[in-house]
Formats: C-alpha cells, sequence, structure tokens
C-alpha cells in the first residue's frame, strides 16, 4: 500500500467487506476490518485521506495520537504495548 489513495481504497474495502459477528467471537479478518475501519475514520477526520502519505504513515500518525492520549489519561502507553502484543500472539489465525 505505498500509495494513500489505493491505501485508503483498500482500508475501506477491508472495512465494509465483513459481515460483523454477533453470535460468535470476531476472528482476525474482523479485527483487521474494525481496524481499517477505525483507521479510514481516522485519515478523513485528519485530512490525511486526501494526502500522498502512505497507510503506515497513518498508522504511526494514529498511533501517535494515542500516545498523546495516554500521556493526557496517566496511562503507561508501553504497557498497553506489550499486552497488546501478548493478545496478538494468543489470537489464533482465521
Amino acid at each position: 500500500m505505498a500509495d494513500t489513495i489505493t491505501g485508503i481504497r483498500v482500508l475501506a474495502a477491508m472495512a465494509i467487506e465483513r459481515d460483523w459477528p454477533t453470535l460468535r467471537e470476531p476472528d482476525n479478518a474482523d479485527r483487521s476490518a474494525m481496524a481499517a475501519e477505525t483507521l479510514c475514520y481516522f485519515a478523513r477526520q485528519t485530512g490525511l485521506a486526501r494526502s500522498d502519505e502512505s497507510a503506515d504513515t497513518i498508522m504511526g500518525d494514529l498511533i501517535t495520537d494515542l500516545m498523546h492520549l495516554c500521556d493526557r489519561l496517566d496511562i503507561d502507553f508501553s504497557g498497553l504495548l506489550t499486552v497488546s502484543s501478548m493478545h496478538h500472539e494468543d489470537e489464533p489465525e482465521g
């Protein structure tokens, strides 16, 4: 996803192609689609969807803003990353 327009289109397609689970635990495709939807919203709100930034740059900007939020709420961002990494490892593929 080198160019932003393609990146945003791919993310948006991921977000809308999923049927959201109601009676089952979401799988990793569901989780990544939800993340793509969130990233598309962030890109639209910040104007990055119209820029030439790559999808990974948009993700980095979102993570940076989450770090700022953690600072304001006195939440340990590094600790969150540790827990998130453990969850990522524990969630089976599929």
